[in-house]
């Protein structure tokens, strides 16, 4: 909805908040130079759906300078050997899988006998390598996340060496959050104790739809009620935290078949679950199946914003409480503790191959070759391949990224950071609040329902339009 009530014009002495609010109301124009925000316009007048020709990107935030090669491994080195003691995440990548679902964009490889047990020798290694270089018993660590590939294919007795290697070198929180990712094709009677022995009490599990169709035509074993009795016996158990996954804007579905997905998750009693919206990768496999006339074409752009918005009338229906844009929880016992952990570049320590993390504001990226990283290994080397540099903006991309992904900016302490120009971001949010995307309430600025769906883009045009004007850069225009 677009506000109406008329704002007051703001006083000779107004601060950074009050010329802000001035401005996003209309009663100021944005400074003369400032065209480069341009290029982040919605479209008013029409659904707000629709106020996009485009995603800018996956996931909003800024990219600095890149080293690779021995300049990343020394640099890596350095910062771990000179980190300062605090609250950590960890995370593990676990890049297997038996088969490849056509939406999938990430690396896996298939899970050969004896590989499986020199990748985890591997990181045990490294786990041992970084407790050799960072104090001793660093942490707390908050959560630890094991993501992949498919995590869960792989042996209890094997996920618990890597619990037991963490466990003995850091320090772990008393409330850790320790999520194993999979299938949950996995989750069979025989190895749900071995995971839950490990020390995993939170599930992050790969449903993408419950439809026996849908999920066969992307690939994936099970039907959906042998899905949908598999999480049911994980929840009776009581255990762990259960959150799944669910796709929308899949091929062959439609709205009233995704709100179906909804209430199969309430039926099976996950504590969570993630709507992610589709997206296709140009040469991937779901793409060579539309073009080849194997599976109808994904909902478009417009037509997703109905799956969202929908989505999220429904949960909230049902007393869902909204943990970020696409995260819901149904009770206490989700507390999604990692993901926005992560977004807002907190230091996070990565191990494996594929894995990503940060570092003192230092983002790290190794390659998914599984073989690269144990022939690393064997030499001791664990460092990443890529290191991208600080901008200066992390203090500023951090606030930005971490409040928007809950769906609100705190105005007062966007303006409180060092060199901030209020006029380039009021002059956005003037028009994302007529294109019904946002609405100013107090200090803050609040997404709608149409804004969430869009909050990628609302949020990479904040940081970016943010570290231009601080930096004094000269405005771009075109594409974003």
């Amino acid at each position: 909805m677009v506000m109406t009530e008329k704002a007051q014009p703001a006083p000779p002495d107004a601060g950074p908040k009050d010329r802000f609010m001035a401005a996003a109301m209309g009663q100021t124009p944005p400074t003369p130079a400032r065209i480069g925000p341009e290029r982040f316009l919605a479209k008013a007048g029409t659904d707000p759906g629709q106020a996009f020709g485009s995603k800018f990107t996956v996931h909003a935030g800024t990219v600095g300078r890149t080293q690779d090669g021995p300049e990343a491994q020394r640099a890596h080195e350095g910062l771990l050997a000179s980190w300062q003691p605090g609250p950590l995440a960890i995370y593990l990548h676990l890049p297997f899988c038996r088969n490849r679902c056509l939406y999938c964009g990430f690396a896996g490889q298939n899970p050969e006998e004896g590989l499986v047990d020199a990748y985890v020798a591997a990181m045990v290694a490294e786990i041992g390598h970084l407790g050799s270089i960072l104090p001793p018993r660093p942490g707390p660590v908050r959560t630890i996340y094991f993501g992949g590939g498919t995590p869960t294919i792989l042996e209890p007795g094997q996920l618990a060496r890597l619990t037991g290697a963490l466990q003995k070198t850091f320090d772990l929180a008393n409330d850790l959050e320790m999520t194993l990712e999979g299938r949950v094709s996995d989750l069979t009677p025989e190895k749900i104790p071995g995971f839950l022995g490990a020390g995993f009490n939170r599930f992050s599990l790969g449903v993408q739809s419950f439809s026996t169709q849908i999920r066969r035509s992307l690939g994936r074993h099970s039907d959906g009620p042998r899905a949908a009795s598999l999480l049911a016996g994980l929840t009776r158990l009581q255990k762990a935290a259960v959150i799944i996954d669910l796709i929308y804007g899949l091929p062959g579905q439609d709205v009233p078949l995704f709100l179906r997905d909804l209430e199969t998750a309430c039926q099976v009693g996950v504590d969570g679950l993630d709507t992610y919206q589709l997206n296709t990768f140009p040469g991937g496999g779901l793409d060579k199946a539309v073009q080849d006339g194997r599976l109808p074409a994904p909902a478009p752009l417009a037509e997703q914003a109905a799956f969202y918005l929908e989505a999220a009338g429904y949960l909230a229906g049902r007393k869902w409480r909204r943990l970020s844009l696409s995260h819901y929880a149904r009770d206490t016992r989700e507390r999604n503790v990692y993901n926005p952990w992560a977004k807002s570049r907190r230091d996070c320590l990565a191990v494996g191959a594929g894995a990503g993390g940060f570092i003192s504001g230092h983002a790290s990226y190794r390659l998914p070759d599984v073989q690269a990283y144990l022939d690393g290994a064997q030499k001791g080397l664990f460092a990443p391949d890529y290191l991208t540099l600080p901008t200066g903006d992390e203090s500023l991309s951090s606030l930005i990224v971490g409040q928007m992904e809950l769906g609100f900016l705190d105005l007062r302490a966007l303006s409180e950071q060092e060199g901030a120009d209020p006029g380039p971001i009021a002059f956005l949010a003037r028009n994302w609040r007529e294109a019904g995307l946002v609405e100013l309430k107090g200090d803050f600025l609040e997404l709608t329902e149409a804004g969430r769906f869009w909050g990628v883009n609302l949020t990479q045009a904040l940081v970016v339009t943010a570290s231009e004007s601080r930096e004094g850069r000269a405005p771009k225009t075109g594409a974003a």
